[in-house]
């Protein structure tokens, strides 16, 4: 007899598409921005001479832009199609950067930040939605698929941030190469623009349409899974250079590039990954995910120099690859039918964990030190693992959307 969390799930093959291969591409620059911001703020502070408080809140200021987006999301994707909404992403997250990176005052590299997080969240919000709707039962595998590229991408920016410090043009063109890649995907993009708006007749895709109902309880508690998800990879993100600089003593510029090890291994995660959800319930993988997370991270906290810090670091990373694409997809699909509403709230709990975790752990960190602060990382993925086991999520049922 078959046990349930092994037996073949007969999800199809993804059919990866033009318009497939745009959105795997926006939400990998999006990455490449991602990864490269966290060292970016650490720099940032190390040029003013600012605590880790008032640093932090460069996350914060991208969390709410986040949250903004993510509200209004599903209804500026009604009025104007998802097409549109993902180009007005790409130009307001390079205005975003533009305005990070060209300014010195605090107030100014904060209003960047905001206008960043609100551009890349308009990004996964159509994306986010883009791909469940587009590929139907091969939804996890897509959702795994784009985000493996992210973190692929991704590996390159705290390397472009730590290379341009090291070389002495700073960590401002490591950001700025976003920019260019936006600007080059939208070229790319042309005016194709239809083919990303919904192909299931989606009530909250549809102009004029409201969102239909209430969404369930299942929903939201697969909401908080994502938020858990999120909040522990900002962190990580965020502040993990501090901690190697504690623990490793490494420099600024080694920190930064170190960094990759997080990232490598949610690349290798993902992309590593995204086959076993074809074979095994995704919530499975799931909890096994987060499970991971706790050992690798266990290794790089208890450890004191740079070495076995990365190795920590690295299983870590692969342990947290899967864990957005499948918290996100999963969420999508507890929407029941309603994908842009649930994805621009995927964007809202990205938002406020990213903005809440990361702020809480530098404020702990100013008073008990970056060690102990970051003992938030195994609380968090306990929290998800619970949370998982008492909202499980079913696959949707369907033929493949290609065929």
């Amino acid at each position: 007899m078959t046990d349930k969390a092994t037996r073949p799930l007969s999800q199809p093959s993804v059919v990866r598409d033009r318009a497939t291969w745009l959105a795997y591409i926006h939400i990998g620059l999006f990455g490449y921005f991602l990864y490269a911001f966290g060292p970016s703020i650490a720099l940032l502070r190390d040029e003013h001479g600012y605590s880790r408080t008032v640093s932090s809140l460069h996350g914060t200021a991208l969390a709410v832009g986040s949250v903004v987006v993510g509200f209004v999301a599903v209804h500026a994707v009604r009025r104007v199609g998802r097409g549109p909404f993902l180009r007005m992403g790409s130009a307001t997250l390079a205005i975003g950067l533009i305005v990070y990176t060209g300014f010195d005052p605090i107030w100014a590299t904060l209003v960047g930040a905001l206008i960043a997080g609100g551009g890349g969240t308009a990004i996964m919000v159509g994306v986010n939605a883009f791909l469940p709707d587009h590929h139907g039962p091969a939804a996890q595998r897509a959702m795994s698929e784009a985000h493996g590229l992210g973190a692929t991408m991704g590996l390159l920016g705290p390397l472009a941030v730590g290379l341009g410090v090291a070389i002495g043009w700073g960590w401002r063109p490591g950001i700025l190469v976003t920019v260019v890649g936006l600007v080059v995907l939208e070229i790319a993009r042309g005016n194709h623009l239809v083919e990303f708006d919904a192909v299931h007749g989606h009530p909250d895709d549809e102009p004029g349409h409201a969102p239909r109902g209430p969404l369930s309880s299942r929903f939201w508690l697969s909401l908080v899974v994502f938020g858990v998800c999120a909040g522990t990879e900002f962190c990580l993100t965020l502040w993990g250079s501090d901690l190697l600089r504690d623990r490793a003593g490494l420099g600024g510029a080694a920190a930064a590039a170190a960094l990759v090890t997080i990232v490598g291994g949610m690349a290798f995660g993902r992309v590593g990954g995204a086959p076993l959800v074809s074979r095994i319930d995704p919530d499975v993988v799931l909890v096994a995910s987060m499970g991971l997370t706790i050992v690798g991270f266990a290794l790089a906290w208890l450890s004191m120099s740079a070495v076995p810090m990365l190795v920590g670091f690295s299983i870590t990373g692969i342990g947290l690859g899967l864990q957005s694409p499948l918290s996100i997809g999963r969420a999508v699909i507890a929407a029941e039918g309603q994908a842009d509403r649930g994805a621009g709230l995927t964007s809202v709990a990205a938002g406020v964990a990213s903005g809440f975790a990361p702020f809480a752990l530098a404020a702990v960190a100013d008073h008990v030190g970056v060690h102990t602060a970051f003992l938030i990382v195994p609380l968090l993925m306990l929290i998800g693992i619970a949370l998982v086991r008492l909202a499980p999520v079913p696959l949707p049922a369907g033929a493949d959307p290609t065929s």
